[in-house]
């Protein structure tokens, strides 16, 4: 019997965070269902005091790139998914697991993966053909990282847009927006769609090793 593998609890590791829908069932029917989740989102964001770096939501699973300040993200994506999973069923007169499992997550190196995490995230709907542009889909952090929306207050759309330097804000969201567009580094679009639970140089998986060995 295979056992589970140990999940690395240290805070300010940033997390890629996947979480599926059961027998990829959609776990967002309507609107109504994705602004729970936001708010559900919001509501997990501040009691567990972590930061959202983005995230998106598509019809049956979701993306956010999150940074513990606390060793308790298991905790904090359980109560997510379990709040909405007990809400969704309820709403629509549904039983059993709303979720496939655990929930996924990617340790990600600052340095060397976050600026192609933070595309990946956002274009989602793009690249699974729901939308042509990555700010017509409305239920990302797309259009409140560019401006185009009103930010959720649990959103830390600063720390997104101070990876693309010093300028005026207005500056740092072109910048967001032209990187969003180009064409991604595919081998390290690659190593994000991969089952690697660590996306960084030997130095960086040391640091995560290091982590794991101090519980």
């Amino acid at each position: 019997m295979m056992t589970r593998s140990v999940r690395i609890q240290a805070p300010d590791l940033i997390r890629h965070v996947i979480s599926r829908g059961n027998a990829k069932q959609r776990i967002f029917l309507d609107d109504r269902d994705y602004r729970q989740f936001i708010h559900l989102l919001s509501d997990m964001v501040d009691e567990f005091k972590i930061d959202c770096w983005n995230y998106c939501l598509m019809p049956n699973h979701y993306h956010a790139t999150l940074q513990p300040t606390r060793p308790n993200l298991s905790e904090a994506v359980r109560r997510l998914n379990g709040s909405y999973a007990l809400w969704w069923n309820k709403r629509h007169d549904r039983v059993g697991h709303v979720f496939q499992g655990r929930f996924r997550d990617q340790i990600v190196d600052r340095d060397s993966y976050l600026l192609t995490l933070t595309r990946y995230v956002v274009m989602n709907p793009v690249r699974a053909g729901l939308v042509a542009e990555p700010g017509d889909w409305r239920w990302s952090s797309y259009g409140a990282t560019v401006g185009t929306c009103e930010a959720p207050a649990f959103l830390a759309a600063a720390r997104t847009l101070n990876l693309f330097g010093q300028a005026e804000v207005s500056g740092l969201r072109a910048r967001f927006a032209a990187f969003v567009s180009a064409t991604p580094d595919s081998t390290q679009l690659d190593r994000i769609q991969s089952g690697d639970k660590v996306l960084g140089g030997t130095e960086f998986r040391e640091h995560v090793a290091a982590c794991l060995s101090l519980g």
